[in-house]
């Protein structure tokens, strides 16, 4: 029954994120990477790794969705623009597609076979003992750690963490290149709506101390750097829509400190260890546990402050050419 699960599981997160990809309306397309991202977050608590399944939820389906959704406002068109824009399109596809789309849906199912073919060896070869599991298990001690997901993720292979912590930043840089290097509105200092001053005024300590406490608690069971991001985002988000952008009331040079500081703090202790003559991200095992701790935290800091950026300047940038300041 359990196999039978994860074959089910599978199936449906590969169909869905074909459907996501190949839905005919922006809509449709939307909503089902909603559904893709809590099929991965559900295949990731299958597979035991309920950190990385908060994650995917949170960001992929939740943070991600929201921007999905703010975005479908700016491109569904209203009233006769739908007719226009549907000639348009239809006008600019050529006239005999069939073949156009044949070459592309034969390489996207070669594709696709391949990868099935690489996963089902890669099950069949998987000892009996758990493949790396028992591997990470006997190293778990030298870890600095408890939790073996946090293990793998932040000493193990470390260098994904580093490299996903990168992508968020690159994805914030395209926002700024697209929309131009902005500063955000003056803050307003009290926002009009009753209900959601009351909802800042109590959200925010408590996601702020959940937050902490998720950082803390990834040592010994699921929590961590991305999922107290998460919670700490949607702190500067509250404050965004609150009309106290976190941007603005703090100096520029701070705001660019927030952001890099998780991504230049695990490349520095990197090169360190690379100078004391271990290898890149090597934590010295008497020392692992707090260091991990720390790179945690200034990781948090960073993917927190990437987040709330990328939202603030997304929805300013939809707010209207006229109600944003150049930095000149």
């Amino acid at each position: 029954m359990s196999v039978l699960i994860d074959i089910i599981l599978a199936i449906l997160a590969v169909y869905l994120a074909l459907q996501s990809l190949l839905a005919p309306r922006l809509t449709q397309s939307v909503f089902l990477f909603f559904a893709f991202g809590l099929a991965l977050a559900l295949a990731w608590i299958r597979l035991g790794a309920v950190d990385v399944a908060i994650t995917e939820a949170a960001i992929a389906a939740g943070f991600l969705g929201v921007l999905f959704l703010d975005a479908l406002r700016d491109f569904s068109p209203r009233g006769s623009e739908k007719k226009e824009n549907l000639e348009a399109v239809q006008n600019a596809l050529p006239k005999n597609n069939t073949k156009s789309l044949l070459l592309p849906g034969m390489a996207l199912m070669l594709g696709l076979g391949l990868f099935l073919l690489i996963a089902l060896e890669a099950v069949w070869k998987i000892p009996d003992g758990g493949g790396l599991t028992a591997a990470a298990e006997a190293l778990l001690p030298e870890s600095g750690v408890e939790h073996p997901v946090t293990a793998v993720l932040l000493n193990f292979r470390a260098y994904d963490t580093w490299l996903e912590i990168g992508v968020i930043l690159l994805g914030l840089l395209a926002v700024f290149a697209v929309g131009g290097i902005k500063i955000y509105r003056k803050p307003v200092m009290a926002t009009q709506d009753p209900l959601l001053r009351q909802v800042i005024l109590f959200f925010t300590p408590v996601l702020f101390l959940f937050g902490a406490f998720l950082l803390y608690i990834g040592k010994t069971g699921p929590g961590g750097a991305f999922q107290a991001a998460v919670l700490w985002g949607a702190i500067g988000i509250l404050l965004h829509l609150g009309g106290r952008p976190v941007f603005s009331m703090i100096p520029r040079w701070l705001g660019q400190l927030l952001l890099t500081i998780g991504l230049g703090f695990f490349l520095i202790l990197g090169f360190l260890f690379i100078a004391g003559g271990a290898t890149l991200f090597e934590y010295p095992p008497a020392h692992a546990g707090v260091l991990i701790l720390i790179v945690e935290t200034m990781a948090a800091i960073s993917i927190a402050a990437a987040l709330t950026a990328i939202f603030a300047n997304l929805n300013q940038m939809n707010e209207g050419p006229n109600e944003i300041e150049s930095t000149n």
